[in-house]
């Protein structure tokens, strides 16, 4: 298995950079873990999101750094956009335009959890993930009660309050394949660092990029 790492982070926590018309600096990729105001790595890729409510291209260019006008990958909504459905379905276009598959984000067979489905280009569904743990969410629900002793605490300790961290729902997400006989893990999200795992052999880079884009987004409020 070969194995590649990146780091996603927004615009105002990285390094700034210039965006196409109609967009604007919304993140990067970048190698190496993220710490503090800059990211430490080689920045791999810019991310620029459209800027109207209404996308009239693609919800988000993910470009080569020193490059601008190189694409990586496109990420656009369906025609009509999402409207009011159980689901958003996003396409994925590479480098030269060609049709590189579909992400879905639903929900879990038993709508509990959050759903992430990759799916090839000939519709095949690569691969799926669920955020969160099942421990993550065990634990989550578990100390909800105590979250007003420990605001309470906080703002008796320092007066700020407790961390933010302490009111996030668990994140840490895990892509594996969908085709019986096929096991592994083709992609991991890990809310330390925001760091992203992905096997090149097994998973197409465009949907890679996209599916760390649109998850982030989605944590972010901002898909």
């Amino acid at each position: 298995m070969s194995k590649a790492v990146f780091n996603i982070s927004r615009a105002q926590d990285s390094r700034q950079f210039a965006a196409p018309p109609g967009y604007r600096a919304w993140g990067s990729l970048t190698s190496g873990k993220f710490s503090g105001a800059l990211a430490d790595g080689e920045v791999l890729a810019h991310v620029h999101r459209c800027e109207g409510e209404v996308p009239t291209g693609p919800l988000f260019l993910i470009t080569h750094p020193s490059e601008p006008h190189r694409t990586i990958c496109t990420v656009s909504e369906p025609a009509g956009g999402v409207g009011q459905r159980k689901y958003r379905e996003y396409t994925v276009h590479g480098p030269a335009g060609d049709y590189a598959g579909r992400i879905v984000h639903g929900r879990s067979p038993r709508g509990i959890r959050q759903a992430w489905h990759i799916h090839t280009p000939a519709g095949t569904q690569a691969a799926a993930g669920y955020k969160g743990s099942l421990r993550g969410w065990f634990a989550y629900w578990m100390t909800l009660p105590l979250w007003p002793l420990f605001a309470v605490m906080g703002l008796l300790h320092d007066g700020g309050g407790p961390s933010t961290w302490m009111w996030d729902k668990p994140a840490r997400i895990t892509w594996r394949p969908r085709l019986r006989g096929q096991g592994g893990v083709l992609m991991r999200f890990t809310w330390s660092y925001y760091l992203v795992t992905w096997d090149t052999e097994r998973l197409d880079a465009s949907l890679t990029h996209a599916q760390a884009v649109l998850y982030f987004a989605s944590l972010s409020k901002d898909s």
